[in-house]
């Protein structure tokens, strides 16, 4: 695979330069000096490794770029056309919807534990329906509840809808749009929706994959009122293929196997825009290079350090040879470098034998990585916890948030769900709104059992009634507290 490079403008003033050395070197070869002559200097080998040494300058400036990303991950913004036109059945005899969930269907089913798929769907609107995840049958379920034409505005807004879609994607994460569509639209000119959205698409560089589905021969759309007009459909998978050729996409064949495509894309097998790109630079191999043309430059150099090359060799050969050449330590940078490769290439024996023990962040990561992968899950966390604390600095590092998923991940391996919803709810009082994190404390806060029930206060016992004798009691009391009644005037009879 061709490397690309983070800075590619720095080759062009390096092959300048080197150019002009192989050039000096040539003409010094074809007029040889009296002093070199007699030095025993080889000019044209001097020239080949003095080009070599500024060749390795230019690439390391360049940084190539190659293998599989440090947190390979890509996020697949899967948008739907839900229009009345989508029932239109003019695909081997199912309708278009019905031949987009099955598409969708055969994509959610398969693993895609370094794939997220968000879900919109797109009419005379934008209507979101799932954020970013990695749940295959929530999204299933999600689109089997969705009617074409029952919801949104009527029609199809192509130019209105896809720049929408690609304001809610982050600048500068792996984000990739896959459109299923026929292609039509119907709320302005072709040309115009075409254009606008190409140009969002291009300012974004954001890659649209499409999914032309439907015939190019008008077709009568299914009527659900008999009493209203005919519609006519006609797809058009022309726009959908210069919306992706524009964008860096490619117009996929409904047959394709969607899940591999995005696997390749989440690896680096497949390359991205830069600005999207997470494949790990290598300016090492610029050194490479620079080493080896120093070394023809001193094979070179003739008589002045002939007499140094023997003790330099025996130096080196009994340096090898040494019983104590195992025990002098390997820069945990090289040590990262070479599992780094090996995990690339899936030999998780040598990355295990390579694994970085030192205390950067991204040596703790590509840890934690290597024992995930042989299901080491308690030194995975182990490795993790100075990364994963309580307290983090400000601003937010860069790999805080990976620390706290991969301890996540971990976390739910060894059955421990609390700890694992912790480290999520961490992340998002960090990173409000982080997509992976969300998603995967929702499908955690889902699979969770519900508490049970809070048992019912039993309501409060009724005022003790007096009874009657008590009450009795009182009411002689009272009447002796009260002052006599006076007898009663009148005539008194003798």
């Amino acid at each position: 695979m061709i490397p690309t490079f983070t800075y590619p403008i720095v080759l062009i003033p390096a092959g300048v330069m080197v150019l002009l050395t192989l050039s000096f070197g040539l003409w010094a070869q074809a007029r040889p000096g009296q002093g070199v002559r007699v030095v025993g200097q080889r000019p044209l080998i001097q020239g080949l490794g003095m080009a070599l040494v500024l060749a390795g300058l230019g690439v390391g400036l360049a940084e190539p770029r190659w293998g599989l990303p440090e947190v390979p991950r890509l996020t697949v913004h899967v948008v739907v056309d839900a229009s009345r036109s989508m029932l239109v059945r003019d695909c081997a005899g199912n309708s278009r919807w019905e031949a987009a969930t099955a598409i969708l269907d055969r994509l959610w089913s398969q693993p895609g534990n370094v794939v997220q798929f968000s879900l919109d769907l797109l009419t005379g609107d934008t209507i979101p329906l799932m954020p970013p995840g990695e749940d295959g049958a929530l999204l299933r379920d999600a689109l089997k509840a969705v009617q074409p034409g029952a919801i949104g505005s009527p029609g199809t807004s192509l130019g209105r809808g896809i720049p929408q879609i690609v304001a809610t994607v982050e600048r500068q994460t792996p984000a990739v749009i896959l459109l299923v569509s026929d292609g039509e639209e119907t709320w302005e000119g072709g040309s115009e929706a075409q254009q606008r959205a190409l140009t969002f698409l291009q300012d974004a560089k954001l890659p649209l994959y499409a999914l032309a589905l439907g015939d190019s021969a008008a077709q009568p759309v299914p009527s659900v009122d008999p009493k209203e007009p005919t519609a006519i459909s006609t797809a058009n998978p022309q726009l959908l293929k210069v919306l992706a050729e524009g964008s860096g996409g490619t117009l996929l064949d409904p047959k394709e196997n969607l899940a591999a495509l995005f696997h390749k894309l989440a690896d680096g097998q497949l390359a991205m825009p830069l600005a999207r790109s997470r494949q790990p630079a290598h300016p090492e191999l610029g050194a490479w290079f620079a080493l080896i043309g120093l070394g023809l430059w001193l094979l070179a150099t003739g008589k002045p350090l002939r007499a140094w090359r023997l003790a330099l060799s025996l130096l080196v050969c009994l340096g090898w040879a040494s019983p104590g050449r195992a025990a002098l330590p390997w820069p945990q940078g090289i040590k990262a470098w070479v599992a780094q490769e090996a995990l690339e290439r899936g030999e998780l024996a040598l990355a295990q034998k390579w694994m970085p023990r030192g205390d950067q962040p991204n040596h703790r990561l590509l840890a934690a990585r290597i024992n995930l992968k042989a299901q080491d899950f308690g030194a995975a966390l182990t490795i993790l916890t100075p990364l994963t604390g309580q307290g983090a600095p400000k601003p937010i590092p860069v790999w805080r948030a990976p620390a706290l998923l991969l301890a996540a991940r971990a976390c739910m391996a060894l059955e421990r769900p609390e700890e694992a919803k912790e480290f999520l709810q961490r992340v998002l009082r960090e990173e409000p709104g982080r997509p992976e994190a969300v998603h995967n404390l929702q499908s955690l806060i889902k699979n969770s059992p519900l508490p049970p029930p809070a048992p019912k206060k039993p309501p409060p016992p009724p005022p003790i009634r007096p009874s009657m004798g008590a009450r009795q009691d009182e009411l002689e009391g009272i009447q002796q507290k009260l002052p006599p009644k006076p007898p009663p005037g009148g005539v008194k009879d003798i």
